[in-house]
């Protein structure tokens, strides 16, 4: 199992843990354990032998979730007390086109890299790097441009398109297409790119769902190239992670952070956020702890949010933040998950939370009046999820920093960059502080 910590490649397998474990006596166990061969070792100390960092260098959840990977049994953990899902495992460098299983990697030193397009665009034409800007689709192309690699743009309306080749926004999604529509579209991007390369014996490594994989594995398979499909079984939020852990060779550090960051993975699928109304009725008792929180759209209320700001907002996770923990000043502050989002972003007044500060804006823009704290209050239950992390005080700043990284979340509007959507929100900001 190979993964990627705090920047560096690292390799485990459950051979590798057992023989690190010799001769050890374990730890005591405090909260957390790892089920070795039926004994209960402290996670942190099984995954500092067996990778030979230091303890200080990496966080038990993550020794949890590494070691779960290799099919070892661990304790619960999670906001409600349930285990995280195991996270999928690498695929192998490539596998053929035409069964997708088991048969050798391609001999050609020849490896393509596509990016599908996304449903989010700029207004205006571009170049089709450029056109798509929705955030997977950034992260994917960005890993792109750094392999060195040709690479192209998928597209549901033009088949192949070269990264600098012009492209007006269009509103065609694959996905809404008959059958026999994307067969052909699969055997035309496949014609498209035999006119760029020899794809006898080339790898053919596409950065995208299903939707736009499957119509491409036979017509890749006839002209004798490898399909590898890199996102295979992700959801978005998995995707945008696999990202995060994925740097460029060349972006690798030589030396690791001085900090540790934690895992947000949790956050950023979807099944692990519940709606309001579960969240105040399980209580405080599991969250009454510093951590991280993500809050989920749903389409009906993406498409109120996109009305009010003027662009595109995804159904998704659409606001990140912290709750507690050492500032990055140093100092500390006893705000706990329950506190955030129960007692201020679901409290009722908006003086207290940013979020519904943005929240309000966005709907009394598209109301035409200031929407009342009731009618906000309804809103959030009935069209938001939230999911949520404890973590240690000590990891909260980092474990925030990465989030707002890997998501990009755009009613966010610190620790993100300044877009136009962003700019847009702010201004609704300001004009609803000044009506009241």
């Amino acid at each position: 199992m190979a993964f990627i910590l705090n920047g560096v490649h690292c390799e485990l397998d459950a051979g590798t843990v057992r023989s690190a474990l010799r001769g050890v006596t374990p730890d005591a166990v405090r909260e957390h354990w790892v089920d070795v061969d039926g004994v209960h070792w402290p996670p942190k100390q099984v995954f500092a032998l067996a990778t030979g960092l230091e303890r200080t260098e990496f966080t038990s959840h993550t020794a949890l979730r590494q070691l779960q990977r290799l099919g070892l049994r661990t304790s619960k953990w999670g906001p409600s007390g349930t285990s995280p899902k195991p996270a999928p495992e690498p695929l192998p460098e490539a596998t053929p086109a035409s069964t997708h299983h088991g048969a050798e990697a391609a001999t050609s030193s020849l490896r393509v890299v596509l990016v599908g397009c996304s449903s989010s665009k700029a207004p205006t034409p571009r170049p089709a790097a450029e056109l798509f800007t929705g955030g997977a689709f950034g992260k994917a192309r960005d890993l792109a441009r750094s392999s060195g690699l040709p690479w192209y743009v998928l597209s549901a309306k033009w088949g192949l398109l070269d990264p600098d080749e012009v492209v007006a926004p269009y509103d065609v999604y694959l996905g809404d297409r008959s059958t026999e529509y994307r067969t052909a579209w699969g055997a035309w991007v496949v014609a498209q790119l035999a006119d760029r390369h020899d794809l006898r014996g080339a790898v053919v490594e596409v950065h995208a769902g299903r939707t736009y994989c499957d119509p491409l594995a036979a017509p890749l398979a006839a002209a004798g190239a490898t399909l590898h499909q890199p996102l295979a079984g992700l959801r978005q939020g998995e995707r945008l992670a696999w990202y995060a852990r994925t740097p460029a060779a060349d972006d690798i550090p030589l030396t690791r952070d001085p900090y540790v960051i934690p895992d947000v993975s949790w956050l950023l699928d979807p099944e692990h956020a519940v709606a309001p109304a579960d969240f105040l009725a399980a209580g405080r008792a599991n969250v009454d702890r510093p951590g991280l929180y993500s809050w989920w759209v749903d389409a009906e209320g993406a498409h109120a949010l996109s009305a009010a700001l003027g662009d595109l907002v995804d159904p998704g996770l659409v606001y990140a933040g912290r709750a507690g923990g050492v500032r990055p000043n140093g100092s500390s502050s006893t705000n706990t998950l329950w506190g955030r989002v129960a007692e201020m972003h679901l409290g009722g007044n908006r003086s207290f939370s940013t979020f519904r500060l943005t929240l309000a804006a966005c709907l009394s823009a598209a109301a035409g009046r200031v929407v009342t704290e009731a009618e906000l209050s309804a809103w959030m239950h009935e069209h938001l999820r939230v999911a949520v992390l404890p973590l240690e005080p000590d990891e909260v700043s980092a474990g925030e920093t990465e989030l707002l990284k890997v998501a990009d979340p755009p009613l966010n509007l610190s620790g993100v960059a300044r877009t136009p959507l962003r700019q847009t929100l702010s201004r609704l900001r300001s004009a609803l502080k000044e009506t009241v």
